[in-house]
């Protein structure tokens, strides 16, 4: 033994070089704080999804058309990317929105290239003459998760928010990390040439020949260089627009004799103002518009939301509206890291204070000093990975906040076990370290095993975890560096005093005579108490199909929404008067304690598009500690009861805003096929059928039917004898109704439409529209009606698509304990029996949270089993044993015997990130197990009987299993009880591994020998 303690290795460097490793240790120290205070602080690890979106828009073209004429070209021009997953599409009236979506495989760079491809080929695309210019953009959880939101709001004109707008939107651009600052609910500037349809006829002049008049003028022509003797000339031909109020002096006609002069003035009114019908906002009743800001990859959320609440300070002193910060997302981002810091630190507390008991105060300090040095190695490596501070990172060091001590309580406890026999403390240091050495890298290495291959689980929730398994890995890998190289020091130089003896023996000597005695009898007998320990598994694992399930159980946001749907056909003013009478009910809330504010948005649809009929209000919440006294649900359902009586609506969805990453709804079933009709045929029926089923609740399609239509049929007959063809006739209309933009025009640097359209003269009946004049090539005018024919019919609102088949989705949720695999099943069974034969041309898939939930136990498997190959690799390896990985991995099953009591008793959902945590148990559980065995095969092969093996080394190590067990559980106490705070995502995953962790060190106490016992005596016996 004395040669053990001479001969070079890691223990005996360790401590023969105390000034090394206390530079090195400060030096860790420093850098890691450095880190910590660099590193960006955000609530959520970024998830990019490498999705291209393409968005066209086409200004008063119905959705069908679109369709035609733009989404299918656009589609057709992605077909045969590299690593593409799906191509799906939302077409909508004047409005295309394509996206492309590639494998989740692929990593940033690749993706770069490939969205270059994309650009390529979109730019290839021939799109109709009218679309507006088109954006072709990527996709990241940023994207839909605003840092935060300025509201400006106030009775004032458009023209006044805008400016103020705008003066914000360049102070918060040039703070850094800041992405974008869209400007939200502001009608698009225009310079309108409002005709006056009465004088043009009168005059005989035709829209054409305004709109080519004003186009001619407003242009400007590059015309060479001019080079003289001294120098050379630019020549620049330029128009007579150089003024908004250019515009009125352009000439549209001269009369023959070169006297009479007809200007843009005299048949129309030019107006710099916005543009009409458009979607527009409230916030407390009071006209608004917002600043929506995005941050980098990688940004810091809390850095950006000071610097915008100090900008906002500033200008609220000179501004006349009111400046409202809305939806801040570092509130929760500090709820989240005060929750898990509070949590964490009490955690630590708890750890000391276990230590203290077990080893001793001086013992119990020296272990937690490695602590803060790995968190700090931690913090640097992190930030040298390009990484941020959010609540996944720091559950990932709660996580580990009691696995990172359990190797120093290893060495620790083993040298001064060691100490206690008579040896040196320097001696005991140095033995303590590499007598241990390979069981607490193989320890570690399967604790790696465990979590590492979680890295790659598909899907974005797999995306949105990411974090959590990396940060575990590098905190693992460096605590093991630290106990093996910076501990040893420590205690040679800062341990107990030689003449101390151990003062724990006093109330620990006792329950380990307790424990030996019970395993003599257990041992005595261990085939029967092995058979119930096997009965006992499988009676609890048979519990597992009556688990509730979960997708992904999320914190809620301090807000809900309301979400209006009036009847098809409705106006902006129609659906506004509805709005203003829920705006009445709420306001009456605001200001009281519970209701901060409420945003209004009218007219507003998906993806940027505008519908008439749909209306969205956001009531902001104050936090459950900072007034409000009642949950979400109770002050939902009492704005239900005050707005009930309400009608002009037919549909209002009261909706909560849930963090984390995007989920199914509870059900889900697509409907796809190539026509429209049969497809929404079969979604209606299919609707009122799920409807049925007792516990389903909120039936909703996807089916957007459009406005009511009026289809124009050009008589080709009439049309060609008066020499009108049916461009003339949709140009005129369109300049009629919707407006033609005549060119843009450059003031104070910004591009702004001009837009030639007829004066709007209140309502207008199908009479009015018959009657409407036509201008013919020759100066006559035309009725309508006498070219052609006025029919109604109904249109497509939305026109959704994936892989080229147009589709329609119905989802449902769920209320109460229902039987979501039944009901999908109840379903696929009524669509094959019943209208599969109806609607032979559609196809039905189930999707849904049910669905998603199977797919992800699949992937989830599958790195577990990886993960078990993995630990059995190393096991095998460290032991050269094929039987004792075997035993040791058993560990792993009578751990899943506590997260299965702990869901079934508790009632918690059986969700991802209970089932991400039951994996990453699966590599702590081993742990214990793995020095048990060690200590009884040293002892074996020292020549001791293997039962008298089996009980020495339980006896010796029941310490140290107790301690690395008692510090992991201490660790994660306060977040799974929820003492600095409960987190609906973080307490069940700290208690799935805690409770596991019980019933895990059970099993490395009782089972793990009885097996041992019953393998190796048994081997032995038939030998002899």
């Amino acid at each position: 033994m004395d040669d053990e303690t001479k001969r070079l290795s890691i223990g005996r460097f360790s401590v023969t070089k105390p000034v090394l490793v206390n530079i090195l240790m400060i030096t860790v120290l420093a850098l890691g704080l450095f880190s910590l205070v660099r590193l960006p602080q955000e609530q959520f690890a970024e998830v990019p999804f490498y999705w291209v979106n393409v968005i066209v828009p086409y200004p008063g073209v119905s959705a069908e058309d679109m369709e035609a004429s733009v989404t299918i070209p656009v589609e057709n021009a992605f077909q045969g990317m590299d690593r593409l997953k799906q191509i799906s599409s939302t077409t909508s009236e004047g409005l295309s929105v394509v996206r492309v979506e590639f494998s989740d495989g692929i990593d940033d760079q690749l993706f770069k290239s490939l969205f270059q491809d994309a650009q390529t080929r979109f730019s290839q695309v021939q799109l109709p003459e009218g679309t507006l210019p088109a954006v072709l953009d990527d996709f990241s959880s940023s994207d839909f998760l605003p840092v935060i939101e300025v509201v400006i709001s106030g009775n004032l004109s458009y023209a006044d928010l805008r400016d103020q707008a705008l003066e914000l939107q360049n102070k918060i651009l040039r703070i850094p990390d800041v992405k974008d600052a869209e400007i939200i609910g502001l009608p698009e500037r225009q310079i309108q040439v409002n005709l006056d349809p009465t004088t043009l006829s009168s005059l005989g002049l035709s829209v054409n020949e305004v709109v080519r008049s004003i186009s001619e003028q407003n242009r400007t022509s590059p015309s060479g260089n001019l080079t003289t003797d001294s120098r050379e000339y630019l020549l620049r031909t330029l128009g007579s627009i150089q003024r908004v109020e250019d515009i009125g002096s352009v000439i549209v006609r001269r009369s023959s004799q070169g006297e009479g002069l007809v200007r843009v003035d005299d048949v129309a009114q030019v107006v710099d103002g916005f543009e009409e019908d458009s979607a527009f906002s409230r916030f407390n009743g009071k006209p608004s518009i917002s600043l929506k800001i995005t941050k980098v990859v990688k940004g810091n959320s809390v850095a950006i939301v000071d610097r915008v609440r100090s900008i906002v300070d500033e200008a609220q002193k000179s501004s006349g509206a009111t400046l409202t910060l809305f939806n801040d997302s570092t509130v929760q981002i500090a709820s989240s890291l005060s929750v898990l810091s509070t949590n964490a630190l009490m955690g630590l507390v708890l750890l000391v204070i276990i230590l203290s008991l077990f080893i001793g105060v001086r013992n119990s300090l020296i272990t937690a000093l490695g602590i803060p040095v790995t968190f700090a190695l931690t913090f640097l490596v992190l930030d040298l990975l390009g990484e941020t501070i959010n609540t996944n990172t720091l559950f990932g060091l709660v996580l580990v906040l009691g696995l990172i001590v359990d190797h120093g309580i290893v060495i620790i406890e083993n040298s001064f076990r060691l100490q206690n026999l008579g040896m040196k403390r320097h001696d005991a240091a140095i033995l303590g370290v590499n007598q241990v050495v390979w069981p607490i890298i193989a320890a570690t290495g399967t604790t790696v095993a465990a979590f590492l291959p979680l890295m790659i689980i598909p899907g974005t929730i797999g995306k949105f975890l990411r974090v959590i398994p990396l940060t575990v890995t590098i905190a693992l890998i460096v605590s093991t560096i630290e106990a093996l190289f910076f501990l040893p020091s420590h205690y040679a130089e800062w341990g107990p005093r030689e003449s101390v003896k151990e003062k724990t023996s006093r109330f620990f000597a006792p329950l380990v005579a307790r424990y030996v005695a019970l395993l003599k009898r257990l041992y005595t007998r261990k085939g029967l108490w092995l058979v119930v320990a096997l009965i006992l598994l499988v009676g609890v694992f048979s519990l597992v199909g009556s688990l509730r399930q979960d997708l992904f159980s999320a914190e809620d946001y301090s807000y809900f929404n309301i979400e209006l749907t009036t009847p098809l056909g409705s106006t902006l003013a129609q659906t506004n008067r509805v709005v203003s009478e829920y705006e009445e009910v709420l306001l009456s809330k605001v200001g009281k304690g519970e209701i901060l504010s409420i945003s209004t948005s009218v007219g507003g649809g998906e993806s940027g598009s505008q519908n008439t009929t749909k209306a969205q209000i956001t009531v902001d919440l104050a936090e459950m500690d900072e007034g409000r006294m009642r949950s979400i649900e109770s002050i939902i359902e009492e704005v239900k009861q005050e707005t009930y009586y309400i009608g002009g609506t037919e549909q209002v969805l009261f909706t909560k805003a849930a963090n984390g990453p995007p989920t199914s709804a509870d059900f889900s079933f697509r409907l796809s096929g190539d026509a429209y009709e049969p497809i929404v045929r079969a979604s209606e029926a299919f609707s009122l059928k799920l409807a049925s089923f007792e516990g389903v609740a909120n039936v909703q399609s996807d089916f957007v039917p459009g406005n009511p239509a009026l289809r124009i049929e050009v008589d080709q007959e009439n049309a060609s004898r008066l020499g009108i063809g049916v461009s003339t006739i949709a140009g005129y209309l369109r300049s009629r109704f919707e407006g033609v933009t005549v060119g843009t025009f450059f003031l104070e640097n910004e591009e702004i439409d001009i837009v030639a359209r007829f004066s709007r003269t209140g309502g207008q009946s199908f009479e009015d529209l018959e009657q409407i004049l036509i201008p013919t090539d020759d100066g006559r005018l035309v009725p309508l009606s006498s070219v052609a024919r006025i029919r109604g019919e109904s249109s497509i609102g939305t026109i959704r698509r994936v892989e080229g088949k147009r589709e329609i989705t119905i989802t449902a949720d769920a209320l109460g304990e229902v039987d979501q695999q039944a009901i999908n099943a109840g379903m696929e069974a009524y669509w094959s029996s019943t209208l599969a034969s109806q609607f032979q041309d559609v196809d039905l898939v189930v999707g849904g949270e049910f669905s998603d939930f199977s797919t992800l136990l699949l992937d989830i498997l599958r790195v577990f089993i990886l993960g078990i190959f993995l630990m059995y690799l190393i096991l095998g390896t460290q032991f050269n044993s094929y039987s004792q990985p075997f035993l040791i991995l058993l560990s792993v099953p009578f751990a899943f015997i506590g997260v299965v009591l702990y869901l079934f008793v508790s009632g918690t959902p059986l969700s991802t990130t209970v089932i991400y945590s039951a994996v990453a148990l699966a590599g702590i559980a081993v742990n214990d197990a793995i020095v048990l065995i060690s200590f009884i095969n040293e002892r074996r092969a020292e020549g001791v009987d293997t039962s008298e093996a089996v009980l020495e080394a339980a006896s010796t190590r029941i310490r140290p299993i107790l301690l690395t067990s008692l510090t992991t559980i201490a660790g994660l106490l306060p977040t799974a009880v929820g003492v600095g705070g409960y987190s609906v995502v973080w307490s069940p995953m700290a208690s799935t591994i805690m409770v596991g962790l019980v019933f895990s060190t059970i099993s490395a106490l009782f089972i793990i020998p009885l097996l041992y016992g019953a393998i190796y005596d048994r081997t032995r016996r038939n030998a002899q």
